[in-house]
């Protein structure tokens, strides 16, 4: 790193990257460069003399990950030799490659994703104690079982140390839910943390193994470190090694993630882990005016457990903070849009503006306004691609290609497209592959066998398991790419009939199909960037591990629409003109936390509140309904309490009634009214 680059770098900034070896804990609050620090250390430790693939990076979203490998392309780091980026769990993957034998496993283990996880333990709780059991109790097993991967625990562990009928039905559970992943060779996303720690802790036959991937790395950083849980933090401190080269970078006020598993502790006792830690803070603040962060310092100010710091504005100080009170929701949200539409005219772009709110469950009369005055808009946060139901299908078959004993592929798609297996048939087929201790394919191929199977569904199992048979042959064999294996398959198999019997109507038919005919083009590009060996297994083990996403051109201009999304959706975002809506107490904070959260919940809302204020740049607007409703009435809303911890020099208040409301765009409003009379004219007709 040249001495021009150091030299760019703000005070805090150069110490944070130049700190030397030994544990290094960095305070990096929102907008104060705290990628392109890590970005800079990076480069500084490889220039250094420190080999760059001993430096690993980690953090917890693959957009993180793509933008840290971006920002790192002009140091011209290249293959094997370039720095480790990803997630925790891409990297548990990446050591369960390597070692799968020295865990149990074979190459080429399907991961479950949740919902798999969920399908897998909903047939074990029939199995423990009937369908009521499985409706009530699988969030409770779920949680169960995690927490234990989380402590580390097998299900042996888990189960001699269960204390009573609740925490022992679970480890019972536990159990079986191994046994059926072992069946399967599969692993879930808790696996790819506990079972590498579980490796790299180890010792006897595997010690030169574990000492390996002791001194694998010389240098470990964790990004967004605030949002880590005792897992991810025991993996993070095995890879750094005795000698505790463990830099983390975090802002214990941006800890919002606790629903997660996030702990917002771990950053908070860093010293205390850590006796001989370098703590430094970076507060000078390059995206927000003075007035915002003056506000965003009071309020978080007030949570007791935090390590000191305050941000410091390097622009103006701006607008002055806007706090409105409309009579009810529907005011509330004509005056949001109204303000969208002023701004615009006055030449601020829509994608420049965003309007933000606790829970996506009132976004309703924002989306009918800004529909009402033909305003465009987009919704962070809206369902993946990867789960709508047609995708999901797909998927399973392709899953079935690369991992034949992958039985929740296999019994997702077995009636899809209906080939004859009802409910009866669809558990007499899984009793007699589990009696058998054989996958659902291999008891496919032999459907003669199983008692009491209808006829459809022998001929209809026969005709699929030939299929894949002939499928996984061709991929098998080499030579022929795996989206062609996969669309051949697919016509054998009559998939597009199955989203015939999905669709709603011929619209949603076409949906459908582009949304399949998106994931071949995806798997085509995909072998065609990687090469065609192991291709189907790489893609697939992408998409689980959430790296494999909808291609964009990066460079293309993001469309003009407003942005909807949640305090939580924000978190890493910014933009220019920001409206926080439906300020009100029992909104944030939410009404959960000041039931029964108590005060750690509380300090966790007043931590969402600050991030949503920091999301914005130039303008800041609170608002709010004078009453809301709930269970049929109109019932009293208060102000928010956060809101009265900013002073009140910095805060403009007032209240609009209906008569005072701006009027927005009445000629769109008056198109929207005259397209709705049509469409009824229309259908009164037919």
């Amino acid at each position: 790193m040249s001495l021009a680059d150091l030299e760019a770098l703000n005070a805090a900034q150069r110490q944070a990257v130049t700190a030397g070896r030994g544990p290094l804990l960095v305070l990096a609050g929102a907008g104060t460069g705290k990628t392109r620090v890590i970005i800079a250390r990076i480069a500084y430790l490889a220039r250094g003399g420190t080999e760059p693939h001993r430096i690993a990076a980690i953090t917890f979203t693959n957009k993180a990950a793509r933008e840290m490998r971006e920002r790192l392309a002009p140091w011209r780091f290249s293959g094997e030799h370039a720095p480790w980026i990803s997630t925790f769990h891409a990297l548990g993957h990446h050591i369960l490659r390597v070692e799968h034998r020295a865990l149990g496993y074979r190459s080429g283990f399907p991961i479950l994703d949740e919902a798999d996880a969920r399908g897998v333990l909903v047939e074990i709780l029939r199995e423990l104690g009937g369908v009521r059991v499985a409706e009530t109790r699988l969030e409770e097993v779920r949680r169960a079982i995690s927490r234990s991967k989380a402590r580390f625990e097998t299900a042996e562990e888990a189960l001699a140390a269960a204390g009573g009928d609740a925490e022992y039905f679970a480890a019972r559970a536990y159990v079986k839910y191994r046994e059926r992943l072992a069946g399967m060779n599969a692993v879930d996303f808790d696996d790819l943390i506990m079972l590498p720690v579980r490796l790299i802790e180890g010792s006897g036959k595997n010690g030169a193994l574990v000492e390996d991937w002791r001194r694998r790395f010389a240098h470990v950083l964790v990004d967004e470190y605030q949002d880590s849980n005792t897992a991810q933090y025991r993996f993070a401190r095995l890879l750094a090694g005795p000698d505790e080269n463990l830099c983390v970078v975090g802002d214990d006020d941006q800890s919002i993630y606790a629903f997660r598993g996030a702990e917002v502790e771990k950053i908070l006792a860093f010293r205390r882990d850590f006796p001989r830690a370098k703590v430094i803070a970076l507060e000078e603040n390059y995206r927000s005016t003075e007035r915002i962060l003056l506000a965003a310092n009071a309020v978080i100010a007030n949570n007791p457990r935090r390590h000191a710091k305050s941000l410091r504005a390097t622009r103006g100080p701006g607008e002055t903070i806007e706090c409105v009170e409309l009579e009810d929701e529907d005011a509330e949200a004509e005056e949001v849009v109204a303000r969208i539409l002023a701004r615009r005219r006055a030449g601020r772009l829509l994608r420049e503006q965003a309007v933000l709110m606790r829970t996506a469950l009132i976004a309703r009369p924002f989306e009918e306004k800004l529909r009402m005055h033909g305003v465009p808009y987009t919704i962070i946060g809206a369902g993946s691609f990867f789960d709508r139901k047609e995708v999901r299908d797909a998927l399973a078959y392709l899953r079935l290609l690369a991992h034949p004993a992958d039985d929740i592929a296999a019994l997702r798609i077995l009636n899809t497209p209906r080939r004859g297996f009802g409910a009866q048939s669809r558990e007499r087929l899984d009793a007699f592959a589990r009696e058998r201790g054989i996958s659902i394919v291999e008891a496919l191929g032999r459907a003669e066998e199983v008692p009491a199977l209808s006829e459809p569904a022998r001929a209809g199992g026969a005709a699929l398991s030939a299929a894949l048979a002939e499928a996984r042959a061709a991929l098998e064999g080499g030579g022929v790419a795996a989206a062609e294996v996969a669309h051949v398959l697919f016509e054998r198999i009559g998939f597009g009939q199955a989203l015939v019997e999905m669709a709603a109507d011929a619209n949603d038919l076409e949906f459908r199909r582009r949304a399949v005919a998106a994931l071949f083009e995806s798997l085509a590009r995909f072998e065609e960037r990687r090469g065609r060996e192991r291709s189907l297994d790489d893609f697939l083990a992408g998409i689980a591990l959430d790296t494999v996403s909808e291609e964009k051109d990066a460079d293309a201009p993001l469309p003009d629409k407003v942005t909807l999304l949640t305090f939580h959706g924000a978190k890493g975002l910014e933009f220019a003109s920001v409206t926080l809506a439906g300020i009100d107490d029992e909104m944030i904070p939410h009404a959960r936390a000041l039931g029964e959260g108590g005060e750690a919940a509380l300090e966790e809302e007043r931590r969402l509140f600050y991030v949503a204020l920091t999301r914005a740049r130039d303008e800041l607007l609170l608002t709010r309904p004078g009453t809301r409703r709930r269970y049929g009435k109109d019932v009293p809303a208060r102000e928010s309490r956060f809101v009265a911890e900013i002073p009140e020099g910095l805060v403009e208040r007032r209240t609009v009634t209906r008569a005072d409301e701006p009027a927005a765009d009445q000629s769109a409003a008056a198109g929207f009214l005259t397209e709705m009379r049509r469409r009824l004219a229309r259908d009164a007709g037919e």
